[in-house]
């Protein structure tokens, strides 16, 4: 009779228990973080309001502004050092891998209240510091490093262990789950979207389950009850005067629904998503530039003084270019109807009762920004200010994000996405495709705009629809929103993955997954065709000399498991698959029976496998299997005997990058590696590549549609009439295909199409193929001079 694994009831209920105690201090240390915050923003702003203001000259308010800027930069870096260096970044990418089952020695130190308390206190100050920036994305980390906390005591971690730990196949399924939990928490208190918190860490999620998502709404409605009533009993007392300058963009705004403009947010959302896949691609060229000197904590701190100090010479001298603009109220601080709260800085030669449109962009909190792009009517902010603010924000933001600094990118996209749409409104305007003074009807272009730009970014459509609506509190939007988010996440899937998973791969982390189920099914392959197969190398029998395993050990320093199998049954006939061992585990045996040991019994620490597959089993099953258990090696077996293979988590990320990874991100990566190596940093930037993908994109349409009319008309030729105005669209396509040189000529494509038309056919034998073809040619051929003298005349229009 097996084991009885005995799990108390009270353990189920204290992790109901332990899933509350989470959200309740989540929500308590984003609120914390947003007073800080918020406490420095209107220190901040008032310091560069008196810089502005004061009639002197201008040399001296920059060594100020500079100097503040630095010193909040300098100061959040510094302290990444002193505390915890694992707390640089937004922690999102890692987060993701973590939750995909990647184990990785970096998350010895990103999980631990070290890392909490740097990313906390560096978070504050680098919002703080002009930066280009937000804290949305450290606060997911914050969430999840308080669920590994709490999760983490001893009692809890033996409980998880059997309840969900399958020893050396499987990764601790039950922590990841607390640490989804708390992503989603995190969300919620960086964007008051309890619903989108629960959407943002199932897409975040490799492995999602019912109860999972059972325990996400219950930890996110907490979330937003703390932080509510927080915040209400905090300024019902007056000590949360400052609480309105913090980068929380939390405010209601009214939209109308113009159906009516739906081809104008689809070009916008084009647009969008392909602005947000250069984004990608240049900061993944950013970051590998900077991975040649970040081996060294000084160099990494200098060059965050350094962006610093670019970032205030471009603040301070950007407004100089701005217009001024009369204010619709008397009130400086409510400059402009539906804008709750915006600071005009009237410094920059504009008269009292204006103000410089982008000195509001520039010096505002960011909130206030987001709060102006999204609810200020039209004419608020000039073309041109808009222009020169989203070009300088989206390069800043590009080189900034990867620095050692806690940096995240949602009130990033925000902001330039929100510049974005009203650009995109405004053109309108000038052309009179919309009316401008319809209320509200600029502002939703600029909510979709930033929801074109975050569709095209991070690739999570729905999880962004929910956190953009109830951030707005615009239900009436929602159609909107998943038809712009759908659309910028296909044209950026086009170009590149998302920023997360560039940034996943530049860590080296063996993330599986992310890979269309079409592309891998259409690959065709199998388990043989990804399973490391069993040598002397990295397997051993049931009974081996000590020796034989140190030297095993030894010649195999990164492997960490072996197969064991059992005694051979001839020299030629190895013996049945018994399970796997640790590296761990074969140190605890060579140490108890000594190193001159002639036979060690290995069976006292193999372990069976929970799931084998046979060879031909596809690889679409396999990543169902490993997603889903949890599992990080699955043994491959024909039958019950010999060990066939063994099909890992590496083995999979190595097939990813290999054959199924279209973009080749991996080989890119190695190759603008070499480049820079060799001081070639322009060439490394790949613009060729980048410049062919477009066209490609351009092109792909119109021969998609020119391919369906040619094989239309050779399967249904012998019902055709043969009349040349049921023939012309095919030459209109022929010449748009023709616009793009890297595509095939006439002949050569027309061959290709043909062949084309017997792919659903190549299952079938080789002699039904030929049949099929020469049947095809014999049809051509009885059309006689007639459709010879259409194709010739076809080609000469071409010509």
């Amino acid at each position: 009779m097996g084991k009885v694994i005995h799990i108390p009831k009270i353990f189920y209920f204290l992790k109901w228990c332990l899933l509350i105690v989470i959200a309740v201090c989540t929500a308590l240390m984003g609120f914390t973080q947003s007073m800080f915050v918020a406490s420095l923003y209107r220190v901040r702003t008032m310091f560069v309001m008196d810089i502005v203001s004061v009639d002197e000259k201008w040399v001296p308010k920059f060594f100020q502004f500079t100097g503040f800027n630095l010193l909040l930069a300098f100061s959040a870096s510094l302290s990444l050092f002193l505390i915890s260096p694992a707390a640089s970044g937004s922690g999102i990418p890692d987060v993701k891998a973590y939750l995909n089952g990647v184990e990785h020695p970096v998350f010895r130190n990103f999980f631990t209240f070290r890392t909490f308390i740097a990313k906390v206190i560096a978070s504050a100050l680098a919002v703080g510091s002009s930066m280009i920036l937000g804290k949305e994305g450290p606060m997911l980390h914050g969430g999840s490093i308080l669920a590994v906390i709490f999760g983490s005591s001893n009692w809890f971690k033996q409980k998880m262990d059997v309840a969900s730990h399958w020893g050396t196949y499987t990764y601790n399924r039950d922590l990841r789950d607390l640490v989804a939990c708390g992503a989603a928490c995190g969300v919620c208190t960086a964007f008051k979207a309890p619903v989108g918190g629960v959407l943002f860490s199932m897409e975040m999620s490799t492995r999602w389950r019912k109860e999972l998502t059972w325990r996400c709404f219950l930890v996110s409605a907490i979330t937003i009850v703390v932080v509510r009533y927080s915040t209400t009993v905090c300024l019902s007392r007056g000590h949360c005067t400052n609480l309105g300058w913090g980068s929380l963009a939390w405010f209601q705004q009214a939209y109308p629904t113009p159906y009516g403009q739906t081809w104008a947010f689809v070009l916008l959302a084009i647009v969008g998503g392909y602005i947000a896949s250069l984004f990608t691609a240049f900061n993944t060229w950013v970051c590998l530039l900077r991975k040649r000197w970040s081996k060294w904590f000084s160099f990494r701190i200098l060059e965050v003084c350094v962006i610093s100090v670019i970032t205030s010479i471009v603040l301070f001298a950007m407004p100089l270019g701005g217009r001024c603009h009369k204010c619709d109220t008397d009130t400086l601080d409510h400059c402009v109807v539906g804008a709750s709260r915006f600071m005009t800085f009237a410094g920059y030669g504009c008269s009292s009762g204006s103000y410089n449109d982008l000195a509001v962009l520039v010096f505002n909190p960011q909130g206030f920004k987001i709060q102006a792009l999204f609810a200020a009517p039209s004419g608020t902010f000039h073309m041109s200010s808009l222009l020169l603010y989203s070009a300088f924000y989206y390069f800043l933001a590009a080189i900034t994000y990867g620095a050692f600094i806690p940096s995240g990118l949602f009130t990033v996209s925000l902001i330039f996405g929100g510049c974005f749409g009203r650009i995109w409104a405004e053109l309108l305007v000038w052309v009179g495709a919309i009316d401008a003074s319809e209320p509200g009807l600029v502002g939703i272009y600029a909510l979709l705009g930033a929801a074109s730009f975050l569709g095209g970014l991070m690739r999570m459509s729905a999880s962004m629809c929910l956190v953009l609506m109830e951030m707005t509190g615009a239900p009436n939007t929602l159609p909107f929103l998943m038809m712009v988010l759908i659309i910028s996440k296909g044209v950026g899937d086009r170009f590149n993955y998302s920023v997360f998973d560039h940034q996943i791969m530049l860590k080296g982390f063996a993330f599986i997954g992310g890979i269309p189920e079409h592309i891998v099914k259409r690959a065709h392959l199998d388990a043989e065709d990804v399973m490391l197969k069993p040598s002397g190398a990295n397997h051993l029998n049931i009974t081996e000399p000590a020796k034989h395993l140190l030297e095993t050990l030894d010649a195999n320093k990164t492997v960490t498991v072996f197969a064991v199998c059992g005694a051979p049954k001839s020299s030629d006939e190895p013996g049945d698959f018994m399970g796997i061992i640790s590296r761990q585990s074969i140190l605890e045996l060579v140490a108890r029976h000594g190193d001159d040991a002639e036979s060690i019994d290995l069976s006292s620490k193999v372990e069976v496998a929970p799931v084998v597959i046979p060879p031909g089993m596809p690889l679409t099953f396999i990543y169902n299997v490993m997603q889903e258990q949890g599992l990080n090696y699955i043994p491959v077996i024909r039958q019950h005997g010999p060990l066939e293979g063994m099909v890992s988590r590496v083995d999979i990320v190595g097939v990813q990058s290999h054959q199924l990874d279209k973009f080749h991100v991996k080989e890119n990566l190695q190759q603008a590696s070499k480049d820079i190596e060799g001081g070639r940093i322009i060439q490394s930037m790949m613009i060729d590549k980048q410049t062919a993908a477009l066209r490609k994109a351009i092109a792909a349409p119109f021969m998609k549609a020119r391919d369906l009319l040619v094989k239309d008309i050779h399967e249904h030729d012998e019902f055709m009439d043969g009349e040349k105005e049921e023939r012309t669209p095919i030459i209109y396509l022929d010449a748009l295909a023709g616009a793009f040189p890297e595509q095939k000529p006439e002949a050569a494509l027309t061959q290709q199409i043909s062949l084309s038309s017997t792919q659903p056919y190549l299952r079938r034998s080789k002699t039904d193929a030929a049949a099929t073809m020469t049947s095809t040619a014999a049809s051509a051929a009885d059309g006689g001079v007639r459709e010879q003298a259409r194709v010739h005349s076809s080609c000469d229009r071409l010509e």
